[in-house]
């Protein structure tokens, strides 16, 4: 599956990049993911990605996916982090 960023290039989907800035943003918030959170959390979302059974993906809507994700696993303080992070890149 690709990603259509939000300046057009394709890249594949790399779930390592969703993992680590989940783990910096919730590290920044002092409120760092267990292993075991962080798993379900990547399981999730990308059982959700592969759900949508697109060959290519908008990157925006990756984000909403990883910011559903959080709040449906009642992480709210980092999907409000997360959802600012997002809009910076």
């Amino acid at each position: 599956m690709k990603v259509r960023k939000r300046n057009g290039n394709l890249q594949d989907l790399n779930m390592d990049k969703i993992r680590l800035t989940l783990e910096r943003v919730s590290d920044e918030l002092k409120k760092p993911f267990t292993a075991s959170d962080l798993n379900l959390l990547i399981g999730a979302i990308e059982g959700e990605i592969m759900e949508a059974g697109k060959e290519i993906i908008d990157s925006i809507d990756i984000g909403k996916i990883v910011i559903g994700q959080l709040k449906k696993n009642h992480f709210m303080q980092v999907a409000k982090a997360y959802e600012e992070f997002d809009r910076k890149f």
